[in-house]
This record gives C-alpha cells, sequence and structure tokens, in this order.
C-alpha cells in the first residue's frame, strides 16, 4: 500500500505540473506565469493572441480527475451567469490533449496581504468600515443572483484604483446546494477535507463568516504589542489574548464581528450587515 501511495503521488505531481511559460494553450493563449496553484486548479496569466490582452486560463488538475473537470465546468456556468465589471468574466472553456481549460478576463490589483506588510498600509475602524462595505456590495450582487462564494480568503479579493475586484470561483455553488462531492476512492476522500466538501449546503452565512475574518485581518494592521507586554515575555510564559482583547474596539465594530463570526447571534442577509455597517458610517 505504501508503495502504491508513492508511486501515485509521484505520478500525479508529474502530471500536475505547471505549463512552462511561453508555452501555447488553445493555439491562443500564450502563458505569462503562473498566477496560482490551489487543490482542484492551476491558473495562468496568459497573453491572448488573438485579442492582445491579458487573461487568466484556469486548468483542472489532471490528477483530481473528473471532479476537478466538474468543479471547472461549474465555475464556467456561475461567472458566465455574473455580469460584473469587478468579477472576472466568462471568456472561453476548451479542452486540450485532455487537459481542461477556463478562460476568464485577468483582474489586476493587490491583495490585503500585499498592501498590509508590503506597502505598510495600515487601516483605522472607518476604513476597515469603508472597505467591508465595499467588499458587501460585491457579495450582495453574487448573493441576489443566487450564489455564494465560499472562499473570500485573502488571495481572492484585489485592491486597484480604488476599488476591490472578487476573483476565484471555483468554490462557488447556488444558494441552498450541497457540494459536489468526488467519487468514493481512497484519495478522492483525502480530497473531500476541503471546505468545498464538508456536505453542507451553501448558504450566505458562509461568506459573511469569512467577511468577519477579513475585517480582523485589516484590524490588526494597527496592531502593535505594548512594550511593557515584550519585555515581560522575556522572562514569563506568553498569555494569549483573544482578538477581542488586542484590538482596541468600539462597542459597535466589536459586536458585528462577534456577530460575523457565530459568537453573537448571527447576521442570516448580507442586507443585515449592510444595515448594521452604514450606521456606524453615518454616526
Amino acid at each position: 500500500m505504501r508503495l502504491y501511495s508513492t508511486i501515485h503521488s509521484f505520478i500525479s505531481a508529474w502530471r500536475d505540473d505547471p505549463r512552462e511559460k511561453g508555452v501555447c494553450l488553445g493555439q491562443r493563449y500564450k502563458v505569462q506565469e503562473v498566477l496560482g496553484e490551489g487543490s482542484y486548479g492551476i491558473t495562468y496569466k496568459c497573453l491572448d493572441s488573438t485579442t492582445g490582452k491579458e487573461v487568466a486560463v484556469k486548468q483542472a488538475r489532471p490528477s483530481k480527475g473528473d471532479y476537478a473537470v466538474k468543479l471547472l465546468n461549474q465555475e464556467a456556468e456561475i461567472i458566465s451567469a455574473l455580469q460584473h465589471p469587478d468579477i472576472p468574466a466568462f471568456i472561453d472553456l476548451f479542452q486540450e490533449k485532455g487537459r481542461s481549460y477556463l478562460v476568464m478576463s485577468f483582474m489586476e490589483g493587490d491583495t490585503l496581504e500585499d498592501l498590509i506588510f508590503g506597502q505598510g498600509i495600515k487601516y483605522d475602524e472607518k476604513q476597515a468600515v469603508l472597505i467591508t462595505l465595499q467588499l458587501l456590495h460585491l457579495i450582495e450582487y453574487v448573493h441576489n443572483q443566487g450564489y455564494v462564494h465560499l472562499d473570500l480568503r485573502i488571495p481572492n479579493v484585489l485592491f486597484h484604483g480604488g476599488r476591490l475586484t472578487l476573483i476565484d470561483f471555483g468554490l462557488a455553488r447556488k444558494i441552498g446546494a450541497a457540494p459536489l462531492l468526488p467519487k468514493s476512492s481512497f484519495f478522492m476522500k483525502l480530497s473531500a477535507q476541503s471546505r468545498s466538501s464538508t456536505g453542507k449546503v451553501a448558504s450566505e452565512q458562509a461568506d459573511l463568516y469569512d467577511i468577519g475574518h477579513f475585517m480582523l485581518f485589516m484590524l490588526y494592521s494597527t496592531y502593535e504589542v505594548p512594550v511593557k507586554e515584550t519585555e515581560m515575555n522575556l522572562h514569563t510564559p506568553h498569555k494569549e489574548q483573544s482578538w477581542q482583547e488586542e484590538l482596541r474596539l468600539s462597542v459597535e465594530v466589536k459586536l458585528i464581528i462577534e456577530r460575523l463570526l457565530g459568537i453573537k447571534q448571527p447576521f442570516h442577509r448580507s442586507d443585515e450587515l449592510k444595515t448594521a455597517l452604514t450606521a456606524i458610517i453615518s454616526t
């Protein structure tokens, strides 16, 4: 069994090797660089030789078989239904040499991680609330079209020219829909531990939960360890504090994050969160 597992892992890694720079996909899309690698897909920045524009091309991981292809097709269907300038637009879906590819418009921008750690930008409460409202505007649109994103992590929200863009709908699905499940096998059961395969139906609350963590990430940009605490930790064991203790937040913002994370009565819909955030800006 161990030998089989080793051989399988080697073959999978070889099959999933990213395409090299300069390779032309679909006789049209020339690979410029790898943008990211996920559990079920590899995304490239490509140059469309037909239009001269840069595009994003996602390849279903061959080692994940039909399951990865189904997820790719589902993503293509969803972004085709979402007509928004701050969400990737569907361009093409094709197969080549047994591999499946999804072509989308390329979205330029920096992540929060780039801005905070790369550029040293800090976000106070008001800025965090305003940016959350921008993100919520996009999420509301997605929800109103009948879908949930389900992967609102830092890498999937881009900042560009004062606007936010939302990318990577690989885990998205219709509200109320159960997840696509891989075929039963030893290796696919291991893959099924991801959030996309928890067996739970898709709800708006999943996206709101992620927004809570998104807000905390912004707010921690202003956090500094107190000097006295730093000196004390040299001689005594560090006592881990909660975010409520570490961050100096207003009662209103603290309550909103607690509700987003399910610590207090949760928000059920995005419009409820919008009302609460707008009230803070208005005061």
